[in-house]
């Protein structure tokens, strides 16, 4: 899942480079390519936002898998531990 979050931030930053470098005068009147211009920008902006957040997430779901991953080892120990010290073996 952090891999997956990881590659959206990163296809979202590249979407959002190829759009600034588009020519919006080149799509017709002065005021679309200004209108354009304007979704580009908070395109470009929304995107990073999106991208950072991801990005974020990506960092949580990993540290979230290891603590987990951790916690059942742990638990694991304990129990053995237990059946250990009850005469039960492993």
């Amino acid at each position: 899942m952090a891999r997956r979050l990881a590659a959206s931030g990163e296809e979202m930053r590249a979407a959002s480079r190829h759009l600034a470098g588009t020519d919006a005068g080149r799509i017709g009147t002065a005021h679309l390519a200004s209108r354009c211009e304007d979704f580009a920008d908070s395109w470009d902006y929304g995107f990073g936002r999106l991208s950072d957040l991801t990005e974020g997430i990506g960092e949580v779901a990993t540290n979230a898998a290891e603590a987990l991953d951790q916690a059942d080892a742990d638990l694991e120990n304990a129990a053995r531990e237990l059946r250990s010290r009850d005469g039960q073996g492993s």
